[in-house]
């Protein structure tokens, strides 16, 4: 989600608006426009507490407008108010067409924007902005709210694997992959947002962190957009305008990350990452991931941190593990292979972001994984959240051990109880063979309670041997 701690109240600041929106209110038809090199279409969520930022964003663009190369067109939706398509020209937001109220929470009120764009602004190049607050994912008890274009009039959003159905249809819409993907939100800029739409587009342009309610300079994105520049060109030329407006330029000084991702770069990069997971899952590594988590940089939801950051933090904790550190480097050249461009800035003094290298994932504090992680389309098909479950698993087989060998079995018949009742639990597997080695290969049961230890210990064999 953008921030939005400073809003006052919208409507005084949106009196005497810099460009005029034309009143052609029997304008219901766009006219069909001429092939063009580009066309930069942002569907515009700002029925929420964003609105008079959305009307600041137009503003922005007309302040350079379409032009002979490109087409600057917007579906906004108001917070009390109907929707409308613009066209927006230099000095002008023109009212293409009335939508009435929509629900821009529906992934399909995408699609069809998209639809409207091909059919009535035609390019060789297509770059769509998805603009309104973002979350990455998140999961809040038996819900899933991360996403992203929350509409307050709806209470609907589009979620991450929404997303993935999204912009698959919007790229069989086009007749090609959409060749940039923006996300004028917050935290989207995550490995699992990546994923989601990677199939379907070249190139993705998001933030790690939460946005300032200001949001993209498009004014200054806009000037900068020349004829004949490339998808990728223009994609990195975006990170650096944004960042430039928030070092003291047109946005003044504020906190911000954005970055740019090259999609074909993903499978290998997701290939790397498993890699990594099971290089991890081949050892014992949970209080050395959890400690290098601890010192990474991490964004507004703190169970979000910077991968590059993190394995940097956990190399020099895993020197004597060379399968550890060839998937490593294998993961760090990845990273930079899919992340093309990345910048941040700094509202105050020291900047908080500068090791992020422009990729967040999730890796919750104290392994505490939240369940609707699990049914992600991502966690299906990576292997991060594996990873996460056997740190979490090593960890808690652990302290019982400890618990154990201090004469305290309050864990060791919690893990029997658990047992008779699956007995293939992982857990109960796990701990019973660190037991056994523990007990009778280190022999470090204290005498007084080897009797009781033995019974208990037989007692969990025994319940993961019921059927």
């Amino acid at each position: 989600m953008k921030k939005v701690s400073s809003i006052i109240a919208a409507t005084a600041l949106m009196i005497g608006a810099a460009c005029s929106v034309s009143s052609a209110a029997t304008a219901t038809k766009a006219k069909k426009a001429a092939m063009k090199e580009w066309t930069f279409a942002v569907f515009l969520n700002a029925d929420n507490n964003l609105d008079r930022f959305g009307v600041e964003d137009q503003e922005e663009m007309a302040r350079v407008g379409s032009n002979e190369n490109l087409n600057v067109v917007t579906l906004i939706d108001r917070e009390r108010g109907p929707a409308q398509i613009n066209y927006i020209e230099k000095g002008n937001i023109k009212k293409i067409k009335d939508m009435g109220e929509m629900d821009m929470g529906d992934y399909k009120e995408l699609v069809k924007f998209t639809k409207f764009i091909k059919e009535n602004y035609p390019a060789k190049h297509y770059m769509i902005g998805i603009w309104n607050h973002g979350s990455g994912w998140k999961a809040k008890q038996d819900e899933v709210v991360r996403g992203v274009s929350y509409d307050d009039s709806s209470n609907n959003h589009i979620t991450n694997d929404q997303l993935a159905i999204a912009t698959k249809e919007m790229a069989q819409v086009l007749g090609q992959k959409i060749d940039i993907i923006n996300m004028d939100c917050c935290l989207m800029g995550m490995a699992e947002v990546a994923y989601a739409i990677k199939d379907n587009c070249d190139y993705f342009v998001g933030s790690e962190e939460t946005e300032a309610g200001k949001g993209t300079p498009y004014d200054d994105v806009l000037k900068g957009w020349k004829a004949g520049m490339t998808p990728k060109q223009l994609a990195s030329h975006w990170v650096d305008a944004y960042a430039e407006s928030y070092n003291g330029g047109s946005q003044g000084r504020d906190d911000s990350t954005q970055s740019a991702y090259d999609l074909s770069k993903t499978d290998a990069f997701l290939d790397a990452m498993n890699g990594f997971a099971k290089a991890i899952m081949a050892g014992k590594y949970a209080d050395k991931v959890m400690a290098a988590a601890g010192k990474t940089v991490k964004f507004a939801y703190p169970q979000n941190i910077d991968l590059g950051h993190f394995l940097k933090n956990l190399r020099p904790e895993v020197t004597g593990d060379s399968s550890v550190i060839t998937a490593m480097d294998k993961l760090e050249k990845a990273i930079k292979a899919l992340v093309i461009n990345n910048k941040t800035t700094a509202r105050y003094g020291m900047n908080k972001y500068a090791e992020a290298q422009g990729v967040a994932v999730y890796l919750p504090y104290n392994l505490a994984i939240e369940s609707k992680y699990l049914t992600l389309d991502y966690s299906k098909n990576v292997l991060w959240d594996d990873m996460l479950m056997a740190l979490r698993e090593q960890r808690d087989v652990a302290k019982t051990v400890k618990a154990v060998c201090k004469g305290d079995f309050k864990g060791l018949k919690s893990a029997i109880s658990e047992a008779k009742k699956n007995p293939r639990s992982k857990y109960a597997r796990a701990l019973l063979r660190e037991l056994n080695y523990t007990a009778y290969t280190e022999k470090k049961i204290p005498a007084k309670d080897q009797a009781e230890f033995d019974k208990l210990f037989k007692d969990l064999k025994s319940a993961m041997q019921t059927r």
